[in-house]
């Protein structure tokens, strides 16, 4: 299994050309406010921060399926977003008290520039990094003057 993990992150990074920083699983929430979203991979690497869901059959993912299958469940979904259009991570802070009542997987939310603003919002495992990650990311473009 670590073998394949390891084949899996390789292929990505040479189709990419793109070195992952970070990375969990994560879900992500449609526009709307959607209760449901789907449950992927969240990558940040030295050029963007990526989801990437793909349909499995694979117990893993099917602890996170929905009980019945929706026609977007079932397409592989590629959200790109390069590290100069980050404007903004917006995460609550967790403080004592939502660390134990609140989500074990909080909401995020990633506003994009250019063309036209969007605004992404996902959930991840707090101690996966990847929020922390991100907002570093941001800044250190911000300083660089790449924004």
């Amino acid at each position: 299994m670590a073998d394949d993990a390891a084949e899996f992150w390789n292929k990505f990074e040479n189709e990419t050309g793109e070195k992952v920083e970070a990375r969990s699983m994560g879900e992500w929430f449609r526009r709307g406010g959607a209760e449901r979203g789907l449950w992927g991979l969240l990558i940040l690497t030295d050029k963007s921060f990526r989801f990437k869901y793909m349909p499995s059959e694979n117990w893993i993912m099917s602890l996170f399926k929905r009980a019945t299958k929706t026609a977007d469940s079932e397409k592989p979904v590629d959200i790109v977003v390069p590290r100069s259009e980050i404007a903004e991570v917006l995460a609550p802070k967790r403080d004592f008290l939502a660390r134990i009542f609140g989500p074990a997987f909080p909401r995020f939310s990633l506003v994009t520039r250019g063309a036209e603003e969007n605004v992404y919002s996902f959930s991840v495992d707090p101690s996966s990094g990847i929020v922390a990650a991100l907002e570093k990311a941001r800044v250190a473009a911000a300083g660089a003057g790449v924004l």
